[in-house]
């Protein structure tokens, strides 16, 4: 499992769209534990309005 950090960030001119992907999750975290560790992520930025995105893989 993977979750992915989307936010913007303004470099002066121009506002650039950025992600940070983290895999080799823990299957057995929840939903609440994701956001907490994006959370805790996040605090380390002067960033406040991220959005969490959670990456499941299935084989077909």
């Amino acid at each position: 499992m993977k979750i992915r950090i989307l936010f913007k960030i303004n470099d002066g001119a121009e506002e650039k769209k950025i992600s940070r992907t983290f895999s080799n999750l823990n299957e057995a975290l929840s939903n609440e534990n994701l956001k907490n560790f994006a959370q805790a992520y996040m605090s380390l930025t002067d960033i406040t309005a991220y959005t969490v995105e959670k990456i499941t893989s299935e084989e077909i």
